[in-house]
């Protein structure tokens, strides 16, 4: 069996696509590679700058359900950071644009901090000590 090369994206369902591809815009800098409009859904698919990952964000009619960790499925989503200075850069541009944040979180294995997208989807930063 061939191995798995790692993820290609992740995709998370949100109530306004518009309002949540500004804020993956405005607040994680992503780009929208493309978007989908159907009968049942309306997609956009997000990348990094430097294109190495994408999340997809996609709004099914009907769809009024706010986010629960506690439900099977998705509990968060993390995206690395190079550096424990840039995890603190971040915390100051969350703190800027006032969303509400942990704060770095120092752990055994480096840091994390945790915020919210305006679904309630839980996200975070990770920065892993080399």
């Amino acid at each position: 069996m061939t191995a798995l090369r790692g993820f290609h994206h992740v995709g998370l369902t949100v109530r306004d696509l518009d309002v949540a591809v500004e804020w993956y815009q405005r607040i994680l800098g992503l780009e929208v590679l493309f978007e989908e409009h159907g009968d049942t859904r309306n997609a956009a698919v997000m990348a990094f700058a430097d294109g190495t990952f994408a999340v997809g964000l996609t709004c099914h009619r009907g769809n009024a359900a706010s986010f629960d960790p506690r439900h099977t499925g998705l509990d968060h989503v993390a995206f690395s950071v190079d550096s424990r200075e840039a995890m603190a850069d971040w915390e100051d541009r969350f703190t800027a644009a006032e969303i509400e944040h942990s704060g770095a979180i120092d752990i055994p294995r480096g840091a994390i901090l945790n915020f919210k997208d305006p679904d309630g989807i839980a996200l975070a930063l990770f920065w892993e000590r080399g």
